[in-house]
């Protein structure tokens, strides 16, 4: 029958033509890709497709729809064997899971007594170093065929960290003194030009805090890093700027918790106490230093939540530990060290997956590299014409 007859070619390639001629229709099939790669491979076909995958504001609707996704995690101890351990992914990441997974164990394997210092964006941070001497290296295990990168070299680096979309250009290292109620901090920006001119900061610590004594620091949010103390108060450094402040923190809570970014430069805060497990929203406002208050945004038992994904739960005693979040707090890992289980748990919906591990490892979270790198504009091959 006629309704059974397939359309000619040329009406079928005109009725294309209109449809992806119209620079709207065209944002709109864009943006129902999915995947960021998948916007990568959209924007080979012409210039005019990388024009509109490539646009700011495009790409803001984008990651919107479709957040950058969790690949898996490298988990390993400081200057030992690290591995990556991938996590259950949709056919369409099968792949970038496969690389990222094979990337990751050739190198750490390539070279014993390895340090990974931070992982962002798809991006590792790594340390290697004997005798006093270290070297500093960037590895893109997401990126086909790119090398490591290695840094210039510099003086002993105290503290090291990657800007927030992993490049090597805004690598920050920062040098940390004190004295008495003095605290100094001396920071250096990498740019393409090598280790830019040193600038530094200084606060005092007014009575009731005590002299600084650091129980861990924290990577860069929105351009600032923060220094937990063991005094139940929070140093924040603006990394630009540079100057101190300190973060008061959610009413109960002094330690075992990380900070990720939220939107408009707010801040989320992630806590455990024993197996309850906290999320607060700081919405940073006027200069950033810590106007706006804590809103509690969630709060649930992690053993309740593993009871509802099978029979095992962790017994009581010790609790667990926050050992590494996502941005906009879409994740935590958290570790029980009394049953060697690590924990990953998506947030907003409160699924929890169990891995088996050793005691007191390091988790680093690779994440999907966002935004997408495209290819450039000036590509000379025929469909990009």
């Amino acid at each position: 029958m006629d309704g059974d007859r397939r359309a000619p070619a040329p009406a079928a390639a005109a009725s294309a033509s209109a449809v992806l001629g119209s620079d709207d229709l065209l944002r709109e099939i864009l943006l129902r890709l999915g995947f960021p790669h998948y916007l990568v491979r959209a924007a080979l076909v012409s210039k005019r497709w990388l024009l509109h995958a490539s646009d700011p504001a495009f790409l803001r609707s984008f990651r919107d729809l479709h957040p950058p996704r969790l690949l898996g995690f490298c988990a390993g101890y400081p200057h030992s064997t690290y591995k990556f351990v991938p996590l259950p992914q949709p056919p369409e990441l099968a792949a970038l899971s496969r690389r990222a997974a094979s990337s990751c164990n050739d190198a750490f394997a390539a070279r014993r007594g390895q340090w990974i210092k931070q992982c962002r964006n798809g991006h590792l941070l790594m340390e290697c170093g004997s005798n006093g001497s270290f070297e500093y290296s960037l590895l893109t295990p997401l990126l086909s065929g790119e090398h490591v990168a290695v840094l210039p070299q510099s003086p002993l680096i105290w503290m090291i960290f990657l800007p927030e979309d992993g490049g090597c250009d805004g690598i920050t290292k920062v040098r940390l003194s004190g004295t008495g109620r003095e605290v100094r901090a001396k920071v250096n920006v990498l740019t393409s030009g090598g280790w830019g001119v040193q600038t530094t900061a200084v606060i005092e610590i007014e009575p009731p805090y005590p002299a600084l004594r650091v129980q861990k620091v924290l990577p860069p949010v929105h351009g600032k890093i923060f220094l937990v103390t063991d005094f139940g108060y929070t140093l924040g450094l603006d990394l630009m700027t540079p100057h101190f402040f300190i973060l008061d923190l959610p009413n109960g809570v002094r330690s075992n918790f990380m900070l990720s970014c939220a939107a408009n430069s707010g801040l989320y805060l992630v806590n455990a106490k024993e197996f309850q497990i906290s999320v607060w929203l700081h919405q940073m406002t006027g200069d950033g230093d810590g106007a706006g208050g804590w809103l509690l945004v969630s709060a649930f038992c992690i053993r309740e939540a593993c009871a509802r994904l099978d029979s095992w739960v962790p017994k009581d005693g010790g609790g667990v530990k926050v050992v590494a979040v996502g941005d906009n707090a879409e994740f935590v890992f958290l570790e029980h060290a009394a049953s060697g289980a690590i924990f990953y748990v998506r947030l907003r919906s409160k699924v929890v997956q169990r891995y088996v591990a050793s005691r007191g490892i390091d988790i680093f979270p690779i994440m999907m590299i966002w935004p997408p790198i495209f290819p450039a504009r000036n590509v000379g091959h025929d469909q990009l014409e």
